[in-house]
C-alpha cells in the first residue's frame, strides 16, 4: 500500500481525495501571517475533510492455540494527546496530507461541521488539520463550538466576544454617547463613535486600544470613524 486510501467516499461523489484548493490557498496565506482565523474557517466550514479511524477491540478471547484474538472490535477516532494535556481529534484536506501522517492511514470522508461535532462528542478540545503539514491548523475555542453547533462562525459584528471588547473599551471614555458597529469593506468591523464634544486624544486612546485588543480575533483590523453629535438649542 504506497499510502491511505479512502473509505465511505460513496457519500462524497466525485470526491478523489484531494485538498480543495480554496482551503489550500488560505491555510498557505494563515501560516504567512496574511489571514486570520475567520477567513480560514469561511472556506473550510463549507468543505469535507478527511478523519482517520482506528479498529479498538472491545472483547477478546483465547483461541484453541491459545493465543489471544479480537472477538468484537468497534471504529474510533485517534486522539492526539498534547504536552499540556490538551486532547486533538485528527483531520486532514486530502489523502496526501493523510499520508505524511501515516501511509496506513484509513480516512473517511466527512463535512468539517461534522468533524467539529465529533471533536466535541469526543471532549477534545480541537479538530487538528493536517498535523504533518504543510500547514497545521486547529480549530478550537469558540470557533470549534461554533461550527459545532451552528455550523458557521459568526460575522465579527454578530460575535459575542467582539461586541463584550468594544464595548469594555469605549464604554470607559467619557463624552462617548453611542456606538454603531456597521460592516466594512476596508476591516474586519466597523465602528462608529457618536461623540457629544470632540477629543482627539481620546478618539487616538480609543483607537489604539481597538486595534491592539482586537487584532488577534480580527487581524483586518477596525475602521474607526466617529461624528459629533448636534446639540439641541432650548
Amino acid at each position: 500500500m504506497t499510502g491511505p486510501s479512502i473509505i465511505g467516499a460513496r457519500n462524497f461523489r466525485d470526491d478523489d481525495g484531494s485538498a480543495d484548493p480554496q482551503v489550500s490557498e488560505k491555510l498557505a496565506a494563515y501560516a504567512e501571517g496574511a489571514v486570520g482565523d475567520r477567513q480560514v474557517l469561511a472556506v473550510l466550514a463549507p468543505s469535507r475533510l478527511l478523519v482517520p479511524v482506528v479498529t479498538v477491540p472491545t472483547e477478546v478471547e483465547e483461541g484453541a492455540d491459545g493465543l489471544k484474538r479480537d472477538k468484537k472490535s468497534e471504529v474510533a477516532l485517534p486522539i492526539l494527546v498534547g504536552k499540556d494535556g490538551r486532547r486533538g481529534v485528527l483531520a486532514f484536506t486530502s489523502v496526501e496530507t493523510a499520508g505524511l501522517w501515516r501511509k496506513d492511514a484509513r480516512p473517511v470522508p466527512t463535512s468539517t461541521v461534522e468533524a467539529c461535532q465529533a471533536a466535541v462528542e469526543e471532549g477534545a478540545d480541537a479538530l487538528v488539520v493536517d498535523i504533518a503539514g504543510p500547514v497545521t491548523y486547529a480549530v478550537q475555542g469558540r470557533f470549534l463550538t461554533a461550527l459545532a453547533e451552528k455550523g458557521a462562525v459568526p460575522a465579527p459584528k454578530e460575535d459575542p466576544q467582539v461586541l463584550a471588547m468594544i464595548y469594555r473599551i469605549t464604554h470607559t471614555e467619557f463624552g462617548i454617547e453611542r456606538v454603531r458597529i456597521h460592516d466594512s469593506e476596508r476591516a474586519d468591523i466597523g465602528v462608529r463613535l457618536e461623540l457629544d464634544r470632540r477629543d482627539d486624544e481620546s478618539l487616538r486612546r480609543v483607537a489604539q486600544r481597538l486595534a491592539d485588543e482586537l487584532a488577534p480575533m480580527l487581524p483586518g483590523g477596525v475602521e474607526l470613524s466617529a461624528v459629533v453629535r448636534a446639540r439641541r438649542e432650548d
